[in-house]
């Protein structure tokens, strides 16, 4: 939701919730492929590296789909709120900060350079690739109470995104307030952090109040908490009519895929030459069966000969002993 950013002493939460429903059919999609794989590959002609990839996508797909479906109604803790104290600003996993409106030193909005590794499957190689964060909302903190309050040793509690989170700038750390990630418009997210600001900075904030609310849609505002604390963002429970596309797009790809593996029809109907080289692999088969079996029988056979022969030497010794 949008509010009037006119009632300072409002408080204000902004939560990832609809940022992570919506990758709903990324989980389809990474499903969808694996079946796809499944369906076309060679069985008899793969190896194990396809069905690792295989796995992976059904794994990955499925574990996603379910965490988006999940987190559409348990909607989690906010990300950062806006309240007449400061900014209460949640690192995932490690902690949870509070920063006074009087430790910050400016509002700015920035493009942000911002990027990640990804397997380049032609070449089997690693790359990295960059890609850029429009009209991000910065606040400018001193470097001392970035390092004293904010900064993470780990550089696995860390995490990848670290370095677009905060951003050097001379003395001043930026810290940036990714109004994508919550679900709002970057104008409304800085009007809010300014206003704020600019009310509260030279002035010692009032207690917070803290709820947790009902999260509101931009079109469609849910009632408001009687607490005086608001979920800003897109209603995560909304869908927008290309996001419903995509979904039924897959999940009819889904099911189609499904069936086909299942025998319930099949993507083609197989050609001479397919049935040729099917029947030659049968008889490649055939003859590997024959040769593992006919060494089987060759170890067993020296095996059985060679117990024989120590038999023979042991009823040798035991009589010319006597």
């Amino acid at each position: 939701m949008n509010v009037s950013v006119a009632d300072v002493s409002q408080s204000l939460e902004y939560r990832p919730t609809t940022a992570v429903v919506r990758l709903l059919p990324t989980g389809l999609l990474l499903i969808f492929l694996g079946l796809l794989i499944l369906t076309f590959i060679d069985s008899d002609r793969e190896k194990g590296g396809t069905y690792i990839g295989v796995g992976l996508c059904l794994i990955l797909g499925v574990g996603l789909s379910a965490f988006t479906l999940w987190r559409r109604w348990n909607h989690g803790k906010p990300i950062f709120t806006l309240s007449p104290d400061g900014i209460q600003y949640r690192i995932p996993l490690v902690k949870q900060v509070l920063i006074p409106w009087h430790e910050i030193q400016g509002i700015d909005t920035i493009d942000i350079e911002a990027g990640h590794w990804s397997i380049l499957w032609s070449t089997n190689t690693l790359r990295y690739n960059t890609f850029i964060l429009r009209d991000v909302t910065v606040i400018l903190l001193s470097q001392r109470f970035y390092e004293q309050r904010l900064h993470v040793s780990s550089f696995f509690l860390r995490g990848p995104a670290w370095k677009a989170n905060f951003i050097p700038k001379g003395s001043q750390v930026q810290m940036a307030l990714h109004h994508e990630y919550v679900s709002v418009a970057p104008r409304a997210l800085r009007e809010a952090v300014e206003a704020r600001w600019r009310a509260f900075r030279d002035k010692t904030a009032p207690a917070v109040r803290t709820s947790v609310p009902s999260t509101v849609s931009p079109a469609k505002p849910h009632p408001a908490p009687t607490s005086g604390v608001i979920a800003m963002g897109e209603d995560p429970k909304s869908l927008p009519w290309w996001e419903a596309t995509k979904i039924i797009a897959l999940l009819i790809g889904i099911v189609l895929a499904s069936t086909n593996l299942a025998g319930f029809w099949r993507a083609f109907e197989p050609t001479p030459a397919d049935e040729a080289r099917a029947q030659q692999r049968a008889q490649q088969k055939v003859w590997q069966e024959s040769l593992r079996k006919s060494k089987e029988d060759s170890k067993r056979l020296e095996a059985e000969q060679k117990e024989l022969r120590r038999e023979i030497e042991e009823s040798m010794r035991r009589a010319f002993g006597r």
